[in-house]
């Protein structure tokens, strides 16, 4: 590759920072820049790093480093209403919910040990260009502006990706969330691995309209929210957000007791009038990572495992070389992506609690196989329209009708076309794959 680095990376957070370690052990000169310093929070995170993260946690070799700061969530409650499952991982092979203050900077300490340059505070600004092609980036650092010649250029810097707006990258499949939601820190109780209800683990479950959620995180905490159509309105929320959470968390029997004579750490944070979406994810001399090409529905706590899932993907891909390589890196990304993506919009709809989600969850709660298919897809082995089977669901749903529950059949039917439309857009993306690979293999 010509230029100064072979790859600058903008954004040195979930995917940038992990890329940058890949790319870097491989020998390539990386310069790895972020606007703010570190350590920062970043409040607009479920934080949850699934098992199969997890997994690429530990390729990254900082695997115990993460499992210490954080505390690992073996246990994973949801569900609507009082129909919860409870799936459960083998020892040592669960998820972890650290706080990005200490993750982050964990990151991107692991990318400059592995060789990476990294520069914080510094900010792009603009792109340098050859025709088409982006060949480098222009920097502001500390007031001082120069351009930094490279081979590619990734945007790694989050859903308002400077470099995917300077590139011109294309959305599509994109939708503005139905809900928002609101929460907060508090100080986990010392009975919460012990109480029957919680057994230390995570929970989303929905209630009504809302659904509430929790995630045991480091020093001890727990991150509390809940999340509510945005049609209700969110004046009182903004007004005051910690005492209507507080309220809010404290009507519900779930969450109740876990702030109960305790205050929350520190700001109540949400987010409101959120848009979910694809992005292209690569051009001439360019490639974006992370949520600046995928920012999908949080519900299911995807998007760090998903952000390293392509940092790996991309280092592969830029190792390899070439605008092929990266158009490759993206269309096998939308492949691995697009069932997720419609799965997790699913889980965001107004009406997931329905009468239908209703007995599946009562019917996954006492069956062990179930709940094995479930973990599955969290482990990536099976796509989540593959989890329950037509050849399952029919059945419970035709006995359902026999005893009367004819509110099982709407949201049945509505389930089946959402399945239909995911596979139909897997196909596709499947075909642009693989008319990407024919045409690098016609110009070998």
């Amino acid at each position: 590759m010509a230029g100064e680095y072979d790859c600058v990376i903008v954004g040195a957070r979930c995917a940038g920072a992990p890329l940058a370690t890949f790319l870097a052990r491989d020998g390539a000169r990386v310069l790895l820049i972020d606007a703010s310093a570190m350590p920062r929070d970043q409040p607009i995170s479920t934080h949850f790093i699934q098992p199969y993260g997890m997994t690429i946690i530990d390729e990254l070799g900082i695997g115990a480093r993460v499992r210490e700061i954080a505390p690992v969530v073996s246990l994973f409650a949801n569900g609507c209403e009082d129909a919860i499952a409870r799936i459960r991982w083998p020892e040592g092979r669960g998820g972890c919910c650290p706080r990005r203050i200490d993750l982050d900077p964990l990151l991107v300490e692991t990318a400059r040990e592995a060789g990476a340059e990294v520069r914080l505070r510094c900010r792009a600004v603009g792109l340098v260009r050859d025709g088409e092609r982006v060949t480098g980036v222009v920097v502001d650092e500390r007031g001082t502006r120069r351009e930094i010649s490279a081979g590619v250029v990734v945007g790694a810097d989050g859903r308002n990706s400077t470099i995917a707006e300077l590139v011109g990258a294309e959305e599509y499949l994109g939708y503005d969330s139905p809900r928002c939601a609101y929460w907060g820190y508090w100080p986990r109780p010392s009975w919460y691995s012990s109480d029957a209800r919680y057994q230390g683990g995570a929970f989303i479950v929905y209630r009504g309209d809302d659904y509430w959620f929790s995630f045991p995180t480091n020093r001890d905490q727990l991150l509390l929210g809940v999340a509510f159509p945005l049609a209700h309105g969110t004046a009182e929320w903004r007004a005051d957000p910690r005492t209507t959470l507080e309220r809010r968390l404290a009507s519900y029997a779930m969450p109740a007791p876990l702030i109960e004579g305790s205050a929350p750490l520190g700001k109540v944070v949400g987010i409101i009038n959120a848009r979910f979406f694809f992005r292209r994810a690569a051009g001439p001399g360019w490639a974006l990572v992370g949520d600046a090409g995928l920012f999908k529905d949080p519900t299911a706590g995807l998007g760090i495992s998903d952000a390293l899932r392509d940092a790996r993907s991309l280092a592969r891909a830029i190792r390899t070389g070439g605008d092929s390589a990266l158009e490759r890196y993206w269309r096998q990304r939308d492949v691995e992506s697009i069932e997720l993506y419609y799965f997790t919009r699913a889980l965001g709809d107004l009406d997931y609690n329905n009468p239908l989600n209703q007995m599946v969850f009562g019917k996954m709660a006492a069956n062990p196989a179930l709940q094995a298919q479930v973990r599955r897809v969290v482990e990536r082995e099976i796509g989540p329209f593959d989890a329950i089977r037509p050849r399952d669901v029919i059945p419970w749903t035709l006995g359902a009708l026999l005893r009367g529950r004819f509110g099982v059949l709407p949201p049945f039917f509505a389930a089946a076309r959402r399945a239909s439309l995911a596979r139909r857009e897997l196909r596709h993306r499947k075909r642009l794959l693989v008319r990407q690979l024919t045409a690098a293999r016609a110009d070998a």
